[in-house]
């Protein structure tokens, strides 16, 4: 169901990744999306990224920034993002990916797992509590440099 992602599926990835975009309402740019997927593919350390498949056909993706924090005390990962298809979502394929996203950080020696979420969606946000995630009292802030 899940494999690291591969020069083939680049194209795939980054029209699933503008959707992903513009159903949260946001606007990266097909630059950024196509130099990152470019990183990865060309052994960017800082983050894996895998495809979702089902049937042999793609999916969805799953990726995970790799970091480290003091306040963790060690390696702190962020699941950057996840996407499924429409079509295929309420099957339970969020649940597994976001198990196996935290099986794989486990293993390259995460302490703790991070990720956000949209507060217009509250179908997210229940899934991540059944899983253990929890809210912060912190506003996550960015600033693009």
């Amino acid at each position: 169901m899940f494999r690291e992602v591969q020069n083939s599926d680049k194209a795939t990835v980054i029209e699933m990744a503008k959707s992903f975009y513009l159903e949260d309402g946001n606007s990266y740019g097909n630059t950024r999306i196509e130099k990152a997927i470019t990183a990865i593919l060309s052994g960017e350390p800082l983050a894996k990224l895998w495809v979702i498949e089902k049937e042999q056909a793609i999916i969805g993706y799953l990726c995970v920034s790799l970091g480290f924090s003091l306040e963790t005390g060690g390696r702190d990962f962020f699941i950057d993002e996840l996407f499924v298809e429409k079509t295929y979502r309420k099957q339970g394929i969020g649940t597994k990916a976001l198990e196996y996203a935290c099986e794989q950080s486990k293993k390259l020696g995460a302490q703790r797992v991070v990720l956000e979420v949209e507060q217009s969606n509250p179908r997210a946000k229940a899934l991540y509590k059944r899983l253990g995630f929890e809210l912060h009292p912190r506003h996550l802030m960015s600033k693009f440099l």
